[in-house]
C-alpha cells in the first residue's frame, strides 16, 4: 500500500471532523487478522446538498488502499449497502489512475503534479523551466526574504492572505477555524510548515505544506492583493523544494489543479513535475447509477464574490463550506 497520502492521516481527519462536524467512517477489510483494504470516508449530513459519504471532503485525492481487486470490490459493495441502509444519497470517490475500478464515463477529471526530489539541488534546478528560473531570480532581486514560521501567529498571517487570494478568485475563504485546527493538529505537531515571503518586513505571500512518511504535500497558497513582486510564489516553491530535498524527502506533491486553470498548471509544470489525472466518481445509491460530479469553484458566483466585502465573504464561507465537502 504505497499510494498513501497525507489525506489518509488521522491528523487530517481530525481537522475535518472538528471544523465541519463530519462523522468519520473508515471501511476496512481484515484477512487472517491483518488489514487487507481500507477506504477512508466521512458522512456529510446536509439538507442543502444532500446527505452522502465522501472519500474524503476537501481532499485532493484519497486512494482506497487495498491488497487485491477482490478485496476492494468487497469493500465497495459493503459501502453501497451502508449508504442504502442509512438513507445516504450517494458516495463520492477521489482517486488517481486506479479509478476505483468503475466502468463509467461519469467522472470529473482534474490534474495532479509530482516531483521526485530525491536528487541534489543542481539536478533539481536543471528541471526548472526558463520562465521559472527568471521568476525566481526576479523575486530575489526585488529583495524578498523567505521565513519558515510554524507558530499560531503565522497561521493568522496565512489566513489573512488567504482571504485576499480567495476573493481574487471569486470564492469565499474557508472558516478561520479550519486553519486554526490545521495548526492544532498538524503544524503544532511538527507535521506541516508555513513558508512566508516578506517584502520590507511585510508578508506578501505564503505557502502551506504537510508531511507524511517520505512525502510532502503542497496544500495551500496565499498572497496579498497588492505589492506582490513578480516571482514571489516561484521563489517560495523553489525554497520549499530545496528544503524538503535536503531533509531526505522523496516525493513532492503539488496537489490538485482543475483542468481549466491553465496558469496554475503551467506554474507546477515549470518545476519539472510529472502530470497525472485525478478522477472524481459519484455513485447514486437509490438509482444504482453513476452521476456527474462537477466542479463547485467556477460559475457566475465568481464575478459576484470578487466584489464582495471580505467580512461578508467570511460569513458566507463559515455558512456554506460545511455543506460542500
Amino acid at each position: 500500500m504505497n499510494n498513501y497520502s497525507f489525506f489518509h492521516s488521522s491528523e487530517w481527519s481530525q481537522v475535518l471532523s472538528d471544523t465541519y462536524y463530519y462523522k468519520p467512517k473508515y471501511f476496512c477489510l481484515f484477512r487472517n487478522g491483518e488489514l487487507s483494504a481500507v477506504v477512508p470516508a466521512m458522512v456529510i449530513k446536509s439538507k442543502l446538498t444532500g446527505s452522502r459519504i465522501v472519500s474524503l471532503p476537501f481532499s485532493d485525492v484519497c486512494e482506497p488502499l487495498f491488497s487485491s481487486i477482490d478485496d476492494l470490490e468487497n469493500v465497495k459493495e459493503f459501502i453501497f449497502n451502508y449508504c442504502d441502509n442509512n438513507e445516504l444519497r450517494y458516495m463520492e470517490f477521489r482517486t488517481s489512475e486506479l479509478k476505483f475500478p468503475f466502468e463509467t464515463e461519469n467522472f470529473r477529471t482534474d490534474l495532479r503534479h509530482f516531483l521526485d526530489i530525491a536528487a541534489d539541488e543542481n539536478k533539481l534546478y536543471k528541471l526548472l523551466s526558463e520562465n521559472s528560473r527568471r521568476n525566481i531570480k526576479s523575486a530575489g532581486k526585488d529583495g524578498l526574504t523567505i521565513k519558515e514560521l510554524n507558530s499560531f501567529e503565522a497561521v493568522k498571517i496565512f489566513y489573512r492572505l488567504q482571504c485576499f487570494t480567495r476573493r481574487k478568485h471569486g470564492l469565499p475563504p474557508q472558516p478561520e477555524s479550519f486553519f486554526t485546527n490545521i495548526y492544532k493538529y498538524i503544524i503544532s505537531k511538527g507535521k506541516g510548515d508555513i513558508l512566508i515571503a516578506y517584502l520590507n518586513n511585510i508578508p506578501v505571500a505564503a505557502l502551506m505544506f504537510f508531511r507524511i512518511g517520505t512525502k510532502v504535500l503542497y496544500k495551500f497558497g496565499a498572497s496579498s492583493d497588492s505589492n506582490l513582486p513578480k516571482g514571489a510564489n516561484h521563489l517560495l516553491m523553489w525554497e520549499a523544494i530545496k528544503k524538503y530535498s535536503s531533509l531526505g524527502y522523496k516525493e513532492f506533491d503539488f496537489g490538485r489543479t482543475e483542468t481549466n486553470h491553465e496558469g496554475l498548471r503551467r506554474f507546477k509544470l515549470g518545476f519539472g513535475a510529472d502530470e497525472r489525472i485525478i478522477y472524481t466518481t459519484r455513485y447514486d445509491i437509490a438509482n444504482k447509477t453513476f452521476v456527474s460530479a462537477g466542479t463547485k469553484t467556477t460559475g457566475i458566483h465568481n464575478k459576484i464574490f470578487k466584489h464582495t466585502p471580505l467580512l461578508l465573504l467570511k460569513f458566507i464561507g463559515n455558512t456554506i463550506y460545511k455543506h460542500m465537502g
